[in-house]
């Protein structure tokens, strides 16, 4: 064969550009191409919060979500421990979530740092609060990420494309493969009614006194959540989940409400100064979408698709590349036993 195999990445947020650079870091004579009509600070990803904990996930994934987790928590670690640690913007935090009754650990507390059960006496500086758990992990300053995600793809020869795409068939002749990180564009992208808005809403505020993260899971049923997140710049109060609501302009209600339950939890934060506001639409699906594409035999180029990651795709997206990487290399090597 005298060419490279071509395979197109649809995305460009952290599930697209981690996806891309690990097919181009593991695959050999392979050219990658993102295509995507959203780049960073324009994408979903860049709204986010940017914790490392699981959120909005199936239940019945929880034993691959958390292996998904747990190779992200792993990558963060190691670019947490490197020279580059600033320049993809990640932070090791640790922090305090309070939850309903505490009757399993999560399958992943064994492999987090710090991970232990909250007493009762720590439990007495949050009235209200009868259970919770304390553990260390990140936060990601995402345009940072994306930005360095993006400067490597360049770098290591990848393309890039700016493109709004109607259906996969319009660029399935000139790749073997196509990965789809489309996230909440699949809805429209394959039609997917398992995809669901779970709108988010956000406050970034100067409070560098913030040292720990606060996460208040006793929500209510309005989607109401509560959480404080410091980053490397600011620290994100949220939030909201809320379905089927798919405005993604700010609420002044819930920036009202954000900061009341905020507050409530931390009654420091009065003094803090709000830098700015965010409101997006976490792509949300009953089962996260990793695997190959089976029902159209037809397709000139095979699909492998990486999308639904609900409120955990900066949480999701390393584990999720690496597999999905697999994928793509066993497509490819079958496609060249056939030449």
């Amino acid at each position: 064969m005298d060419r490279n195999f071509r395979v197109a990445v649809v995305g460009a947020g952290a599930v697209g550009l981690s996806t891309a650079l690990c097919i181009q870091d593991r695959i050999r004579n392979c050219d990658v191409t993102i295509i995507a009509d959203q780049f960073s600070p324009s994408t979903t990803s860049d709204g986010s919060a940017g914790l490392w904990t699981p959120f909005l996930v199936p239940d019945d994934q929880r034993e691959v979500v958390s292996r998904w987790a747990l190779k992200t928590y792993h990558f963060l670690w190691d670019v947490f421990h490197s020279e580059t640690a600033c320049t993809y913007g990640v932070q090791l935090i640790s922090g305090f979530n309070f939850c309903k009754e505490v009757q399993h650990d999560p399958p992943w507390s064994k492999q987090v740092k710090g991970f232990r059960r909250l007493s009762e006496e720590e439990l007495k500086d949050y009235p209200g609060r009868e259970y919770g758990i304390f553990y260390t992990a990140f936060t990601i300053d995402v345009p940072r990420l994306l930005s360095t995600f993006m400067k490597k793809f360049r770098e290591q020869g990848g393309f890039v494309k700016a493109k709004k795409l109607g259906s996969l068939q319009e660029i399935e002749s000139s790749f073997d493969v196509i990965v789809n990180c489309s996230g909440f564009g699949a809805a429209e992208l394959l039609k997917d009614t398992k995809v669901k808005p779970k709108r988010g809403q956000v406050i970034r505020a100067k409070a560098p006194w913030i040292k720990h993260f606060y996460i208040d899971d006793i929500g209510d049923q309005k989607g109401d959540l509560t959480y404080i997140l410091p980053g490397v710049d600011s620290v994100v109060l949220g939030g909201t989940s809320q379905d089927g609501n798919i405005n993604t302009e700010d609420d002044q209600t819930d920036l009202d409400g954000i900061m009341k339950r905020c507050l409530k939890l931390m009654p420091s934060l009065k003094e803090c100064k709000v830098q700015g506001t965010w409101a997006g639409l976490r792509p949300y699906r009953e089962a996260v979408r990793l695997e190959i594409d089976r029902t159209s035999p037809g397709c000139k180029a095979k699909v492998v698709h990486n999308y639904g990651h609900g409120g955990s795709g900066l949480t999701l997206f390393w584990g999720c590349a690496l597999d999905a990487t697999e994928l793509v290399l066993n497509l490819l090597q079958s496609k060249k036993s056939r030449l």
